[in-house]
């Protein structure tokens, strides 16, 4: 039997070690929280910019002065400022030359127009393919295209220069194409003219048009069925766009449709066509440009290719 004494030493002893072992347990787990909290800091601090909207509104100004109707001089003059602009981004450029077939009351002559295209490579040593940002720069006679495609045209020159220090798996293509308003003649000679190679290494194909319209709706994402697709998988890739939703194309025809055909996933991100949209028309000027309508595309975008 146990004296009643002994009983009580023993029983304040024990309470005594386990208090010093909750205090022990308290300091540990106090310095290994402020350790992650610091940690946690640390790895923050790398941020991601984001874009700005009146270098977004210089761009459609720059270009959106007068139209840009396929073959035209005003057309190849908005090619040169493109490539200069994106050139300064430290971007190495190519023009690709488009014949194409036009007619009036004198006949059929050969006329051409010009597809700008830029490359980033992929920071991997392995590349596991090529994404393609594109977007038109034509616009069609009557019209100074601003939404039309300036917008589309700003927000891709936009992703261009917040990507260009990225590092990515992937090499990046950012097309600016001619002639879409006549069948989308500037993207069907590249398609055309992709080696099988080649074509097998186009991974997506993230078309810009008409984004940025006030007083009508938020641009929407399209497919030509509808579906899921690998492009629209990799918009998705950020968190902030889960909630991205896909429409079937109806009237929403632009670059990405050539792409969908030659069995490349493709989207066009674009405002619905209805009787309020102003493009191809003298309603399209800049006064109608929402640069927040900009700002949200080119930050989707970016947070989505950004690594």
């Amino acid at each position: 039997m146990i004296n009643k004494n002994t009983k009580k030493k023993n029983t304040k002893l024990l309470v005594i070690v386990l208090l010093l072992v909750v205090v022990s347990l308290t300091f540990i787990g106090y310095k290994s929280f402020s350790f992650n909290k610091k940690d946690l800091k640390t790895s923050s601090t790398k941020k991601l910019n984001l874009s700005d909207e009146k270098i977004m509104m210089d761009t459609i100004n720059s270009i959106c002065t007068t139209n840009r109707k396929i073959g035209s001089k005003n057309e190849k003059k908005a090619c040169e400022l493109l490539k200069k602009q994106i050139e300064s981004y430290g971007y190495k450029t190519k023009v690709q030359k488009v014949p194409f077939d036009d007619f009036d009351e004198n006949g059929k002559t050969m006329e051409e127009t010009q597809n700008l295209i830029a490359t980033k490579k992929s920071s991997s040593k392995h590349s596991k393919g090529t994404i393609i940002i594109s977007a038109h720069y034509d616009c069609t006679e009557d019209s100074v295209g601003a939404n039309d495609n300036g917008s589309g045209i700003a927000v891709t020159m936009e992703i261009a220069r917040l990507l260009k220090e990225s590092s990515s798996n992937y090499d990046l293509e950012f097309i600016f194409f001619g002639g879409e308003e006549l069948g989308s003649i500037g993207s069907s000679y590249y398609i055309e003219n992709l080696s099988a190679k080649d074509k097998k290494n186009i991974k997506a194909d993230i078309n810009i048009d008409s984004v940025a319209q006030k007083k009508h709706s938020n641009p929407c994402i399209f497919t030509v069925n509808g579906k899921e697709n690998f492009a629209t998988k990799l918009l998705k890739n950020s968190y902030e766009n889960k909630h991205l939703k896909l429409k079937e194309m109806n009237r929403e025809r632009s670059d990405y449709v050539g792409f969908d055909r030659a069995k490349i996933p493709a989207l066009c991100i674009g405002q619905t066509f209805d009787k309020t949209l102003n493009i191809n028309g003298s309603k399209d000027k800049i006064s109608i440009i929402d640069k927040k309508k900009l700002k949200l595309i080119a930050d989707m975008v970016v947070k989505a290719l950004y690594h």
